[in-house]
């Protein structure tokens, strides 16, 4: 959940003024206070906007507690997208991809021919 007391410590921090903060981000004055208060959920755009104005990531808005490093996304590789490492290369599963697309072109030739009887 958006912690929006986190965007009023930035505005005091580097003395921002809240008109520029919700100017840039499009967004009223009122639902800029609202964000801050937790009554207003923000759409996401809203949030990458306020991100970008304080040149902050995402997630320091969120206050992220799990750890998401060591995720198994399959064939023993590990990552969160910024940091991956395992034991199958793009190449390898690029051919891979490959015979599963002429599996299905089979598959589908297959289907067209009993279709067809």
């Amino acid at each position: 959940m958006l912690k929006g007391h986190i965007i009023n410590e930035l505005i005091d921090e580097r003395r921002v003024k809240k008109v520029d903060l919700y100017t840039y981000a499009g967004i009223t004055k009122s639902t800029l206070d609202n964000i801050i208060k937790g009554i207003n959920d923000p759409k996401c755009t809203t949030i990458e906007k306020i991100a970008d104005f304080f040149k902050m990531p995402i997630d320091f808005f969120f206050n992220r507690e799990i750890d998401i490093s060591n995720l198994n996304i399959g064939h023993q590789v590990k990552g969160n997208g910024n940091n991956v490492s395992g034991d199958i290369t793009l190449s390898e599963y690029q051919k891979e991809i490959a015979h599963l697309k002429e599996l299905l072109a089979e598959k589908e030739r297959t289907i067209q021919i009993l279709m067809n009887k």
